[in-house]
């Protein structure tokens, strides 16, 4: 676990290499999957959540901006709230990718199993999936798009959930 030290003067010092580090900093070392908690100087008191709390709103810049509005109804509405949300935009944000991806995974695997030659997968695929397509939005996200909102909000629970924890205590 890497420990940061926040001072009075608002810097953030890294204990283990001993250097100060930028919010910047330290969304690079959570991007890398090290586990950081940062405690203040002063006190002792656990203030990992707060920190990576600005870290996401600071470093994400104008990219994916939630409202003000929306980030206090979740931190307002609790634990509950959360896992509805998180669901609520995999069902909306993710359904068609899904879909199609599940659809190619099960025409491959009855195909490798020789249960369907490849002119019946060819013609499957054609009614289930490239049909659907070509009725659906031409503005629909791609899937890197809705891979990268479900990396928003992974984190965005994640956050919250710190801070709802460290409210509770």
């Amino acid at each position: 676990m890497q420990t940061i030290k926040k001072y009075a003067n608002r810097k953030l010092y890294h204990i283990d290499r001993k250097q100060y580090i930028t919010l910047e900093g330290i969304a690079a070392l959570v991007q890398a999957g090290e586990q950081v908690r940062v405690v203040d100087n002063e006190t002792g008191e656990d203030i990992t959540a707060q920190i990576l709390a600005q870290v996401a709103l600071q470093t994400r810049g104008d990219q994916g901006r939630l409202p003000t509005s929306l980030l206090t109804s979740l931190i307002r509405a609790g634990e509950g709230t959360l896992s509805g949300l998180q669901r609520s935009l995999l069902g909306v944000f993710g359904g068609a990718g899904f879909v199609n991806a599940e659809i190619e995974r099960r025409l491959a695997h009855l195909r490798d199993t020789g249960k369907l030659n490849d002119q019946e997968v060819q013609r499957l695929r054609t009614l289930l999936v490239d049909e659907y397509q070509s009725t659906t939005a031409p503005d629909l996200p791609s899937k890197s798009d809705i891979d990268r909102l479900h990396e928003q909000v992974d984190e965005l629970t994640r956050l919250v959930e710190q801070l709802l924890a460290q409210r509770k205590q």
